[in-house]
């Protein structure tokens, strides 16, 4: 079982025990948020999703859901060094991707699809990214981009990615969801809290 998977059950396992005892699910405040030296404007209602819920998760992201982990979440990655991947190793015989500071955008948006194929696992999915295009996040330029998985005994995924690179680090806000349904309910507030993405100095 995949990471993804592993997480998602353990999710589902805690929403079936819910009569039973109280999760440990967090209220998002609205407004001015910082992750980390990344600071962006919270849209609408989310929820921070138990770090035993997100095992694939760096130690330093946080992981927002609206509507389910298996439906739509919100990834916010800060401080990616050069050298350490996007996601925390699950497995140590198959190696994560890893970030180089002198990526190129484009370099970028293949570390992320290659980062999301093992995140699903590579047997278990299909996962492609599209449509780059230049974003000026505050006062520094950074990248967006979209993504499609399709994944096996799953739902089909869209998402989009916001990334600023900045000397040896690289930040990352990811929104996937369900397709069509959540994906576009989700979109416009995931959308406005990406490009509302800037580095405290």
């Amino acid at each position: 079982m995949n990471a993804f998977h592993r997480s998602c059950c353990l999710a589902a396992l805690a929403l079936t025990l819910a009569g039973c005892e109280t999760l440990s699910y967090s209220l998002v405040p609205v407004g001015a948020s910082q992750v980390g030296s990344l600071e962006f404007d919270v849209a609408g209602a989310w929820n921070a999703v138990p770090r035993s819920m997100t095992t694939a998760s760096r130690h330093d992201a946080q992981t927002w859901t609206r509507n389910g982990v298996l439906l739509d979440r919100f990834y916010v990655i800060p401080a990616v060094k050069d050298g350490q991947p996007l996601f925390k190793q699950q497995d140590q015989s198959e190696a994560l991707p890893i970030f180089r500071a002198g990526m190129l955008p484009n370099e970028l948006m293949e570390l992320m699809e290659s980062s999301v194929v093992k995140l699903f696992g590579e047997s278990n999915s299909v996962v492609s990214t599209a449509n780059l295009r230049p974003y000026r996040f505050g006062e520094i330029p950074g990248v967006l981009f979209d993504f499609e998985a399709t994944v096996v005994d799953g739902p089909k995924y869209k998402g989009v990615v916001g990334m600023i690179k900045t000397g040896d680090e690289l930040y990352v806000m990811m929104y996937p969801g369900a397709d069509p349904h959540y994906f576009d309910k989700t979109l416009p507030d995931a959308m406005a809290q990406i490009q509302s993405a800037r580095l405290k100095t």
